[in-house]
């Protein structure tokens, strides 16, 4: 059963970055962030102050194109900034990365339509989704779209939605060169549609990711773009050399590196705390926990650096020139990689904290349903990595649906 809900009052005006680098904003944030994850939890959105000081700085708009307005931050600070907030809470993490893939795909669009966009807002946030689960009939000023986005992250608070849709004609889908459905993606003001209150999970929940719903918007055709096929080129930024596919992907890496990285801390800590029966040393002192997080912070520290590594070397082998799509796939596995290590790193430490992590007030238990819950984004999906596998094998992809 679903309700209307009314997005939160959050106040957009445009403020100096309060924290500097998009980094160092996070982690001047982290402390304030985690000591407020249950509260983010139980509303299942994020407090509308909170998200207003997210805003003033700049963290849900370091991918944005510097041509547009944005930092012009390094990828790798981006995922570094990103795992820092999600270590601190897994719910403003996500929200964030999502944010930041809505702020990346105005590059996609003309210029001019995106600093139209911009313009209107003093501030940006974008929620919505890029699966083509809506519907748009071309008309004379653009398409009229109508369409449902479940999981549009942050929605109670974006100024600016997204929507991917298929183009009808005759009400049957239009067909592109390749024989499949023409498909796009639309920007459109956050008034356009209405937010259903359907977000009743078991991790995540303080993301506030409900459905999003449009029915026959406007959406002017300059505010649509189809970023399936090649990069965002007219923009020099290093991130927008990816592709669509390895793009998103890269946004989605620091998550799991952030939330895993909490699990540890977290275990570590609660573990020395933690007496053991019949022994004057504590449970870190057991040989077979000590082999466990051995094993676990190797595999982490590993993960993390595969992802930054893999993708500085991609954006600096795309700076020469075009790279075969078999060494662009090295960069979506590494990121699958990351999320499977993180979601093993925290079912570990939610093993050896015991009984003691089954409760509410345990950080392991929400990092351990959050982390879940991230991996199961259609990404992260076993077509995903099949089609990851193909391209790691050099074997033809078809060159819609996000080729790597």
């Amino acid at each position: 059963m679903t309700s209307t809900v009314a997005p939160t009052g959050v106040d957009h005006g445009r403020g100096e970055p309060a924290g500097g680098p998009p980094l160092a904003a996070a982690q001047q944030r982290s402390p304030a962030i985690a000591a407020r994850a249950s509260e983010i939890e139980r509303a299942r959105t994020l407090p509308p102050d909170l998200v207003t000081d997210l805003n003033q700085a700049g963290l849900f708009r370091i991918a944005l194109p510097s041509g547009l307005g944005g930092p012009g931050a390094a990828p790798t600070e981006l995922v570094e900034t990103i795992a820092e907030i999600s270590r601190a809470d897994a719910a403003t993490g996500w929200c964030v990365l999502i944010a930041n893939i809505g702020a990346a795909f105005l590059a996609w669009l003309p210029r001019d339509a995106a600093a139209e966009l911009l313009a209107g807002q003093p501030d940006l946030l974008i929620a919505g989704g890029q699966a083509p689960l809506g519907q748009a009939e071309e008309v004379a000023d653009g398409f009229r779209l109508t369409g449902r986005w479940a999981f549009a992250s942050g929605c109670l608070h974006a100024n600016l939605l997204m929507g991917g849709f298929m183009v009808m004609e005759g009400g049957r889908p239009k067909t592109n060169q390749w024989g499949v459905p023409e498909m796009r993606i639309g920007h459109f003001p956050a008034d356009q549609a209405r937010v259903e209150d359907t977000w009743d999970v078991a991790g995540l929940a303080g993301t506030g990711s409900h459905d999003i719903v449009v029915e026959q918007a406007l959406v002017p055709a300059r505010y649509t773009s189809v970023p399936y096929f090649a990069p965002a080129d007219q923009h020099p930024d290093p991130l927008f050399r990816l592709t669509g596919y390895n793009l998103l992907l890269t946004l989605m890496s620091g998550f799991p590196l952030g939330v895993a990285r909490r699990a540890l801390d977290e275990v570590y800590g609660q573990l020395e705390q933690r007496g053991r029966p019949g022994h004057e040393e504590g449970w870190l002192a057991d040989p077979a926990v000590q082999v466990t997080l051995l094993r676990q912070e190797t595999a982490l520290r590993s993960a993390r650096r595969h992802v930054l590594d893999t993708l500085a070397e991609l954006l600096d082998e795309l700076g020469r020139g075009p790279v075969a799509v078999a060494e662009r796939a090295h960069l979506a596995a590494a990121v699958i990689n990351a999320y499977d290590v993180g979601r093993e790193v925290v079912q570990d430490c939610f093993r050896l904290a015991g009984a003691a992590a089954l409760f509410d007030d345990n950080p392991l238990q929400r990092c351990l349903r959050d982390l879940v819950a991230g991996a199961q984004h259609v990404a992260f999906s076993v077509d995903s990595r099949k089609r990851v596998a193909n391209a790691l094998l050099g074997r033809q992809q078809h060159p819609v649906f996000f080729g790597v």
